[in-house]
């Protein structure tokens, strides 16, 4: 203590094998005002609390190429790795051989341990729900990239439809922050008998946004468009508007990712995929 001597982090973790670290990486700066950022990394902090690890969250990289994101990811700081994949497929597979233990969680890919939510069954609840609502036209808003996720939910949500004869037109937002492409707005404002009656979102941040635009085009919901979103994450601050969503677990999934984690670091055979039920919660926007 009168020396002021402190261990090295560095010359510990080489002694032991291990730096007490786990990373978290998406392929993108991670935003804090993303209500599903923000519970992943939250879970994420509290999953690592009891095993008395440390998170570190990796930025987007931008400009590197895979090679270099790889090389940054693998080189000692950390014991092991959780990730929302990105479909940067030359990355995942490299991750895939690596020494470096990797948990992948919201989407799920086959050569990856991945702990993800029934994404089809929710967008069976969601269909069989509008169906209840004699909805027969709906706009599906998928995301901008091939997520897994995504590819799930609209591939259940468009075979469903058709077991139940509704017409579904997909589209894509205009940007990130899910605010209306031209074609959507297009759709929108069509004369009533061509315009779809409902929308049907990958998540609740395309939600909100429709629900945004629906006020700014004087779209009455749910009278002239019902919305329902998915992911359901709970909210301090009272939203204008309860939505109506499918409620995934994301908090239970971080919880999982880190206790798989943990057991890969430590040689042990965990389930390739694990999948939390999700349930339909019904608010005013249907």
């Amino acid at each position: 203590r009168e020396l002021g001597y402190h261990p090295n982090a560095r010359a510990l973790a080489l002694r032991h094998s291990s730096t007490d670290i786990i990373g978290f990486y998406s392929g993108y700066t991670p935003n804090a005002h993303d209500p599903f950022t923000a519970e992943v990394i939250n879970g994420l902090h509290k999953s690592c609390k009891p095993h008395q690890k440390d998170l570190l969250i990796f930025g987007d990289f931008e400009g590197r190429s895979a090679d270099e994101v790889y090389a940054a990811l693998t080189n000692g700081k950390i014991d092991g790795l959780v990730m929302i994949p990105s479909p940067d497929r030359p990355l995942i597979n490299t991750l895939a051989d690596s020494h470096l233990p990797v948990v992948a969680i919201a989407d799920g890919l086959p050569n990856l341990t991945s702990v993800v939510v029934d994404d089809a069954g929710g967008s069976r609840l969601a269909t069989e729900h509008l169906a209840s609502h004699r909805h027969r036209r709906v706009l599906y808003r998928t995301d901008m990239y091939a997520h897994t996720s995504a590819v799930r939910r609209v591939e259940a949500f468009q075979e469903m439809a058709a077991d139940l004869d509704i017409e579904v037109v997909t589209t894509r937002p205009g940007d990130w922050d899910g605010n209306l492409s031209a074609e959507e707005e297009a759709l929108l404002l069509a004369a009533s008998g061509e315009r779809p009656t409902a929308a049907a979102c990958w998540a609740d941040q395309s939600a909100y946004a429709l629900l945004n635009a629906c006020e700014r085009l004087g779209l009455r919901v749910p009278e002239d468009l019902a919305v329902v979103g998915f992911d359901g994450i709970p909210t301090r601050i009272r939203p204008a508007r309860r939505l109506t969503t499918i409620r995934a677990p994301w908090e239970e999934v971080t919880v999982k990712a880190v206790e798989l984690l943990l057991a890969l670091i430590d040689g042990q055979e965990v389930p390739h995929e694990t999948v939390f039920p999700v349930e339909l919660l019904v608010g005013d926007t249907t």
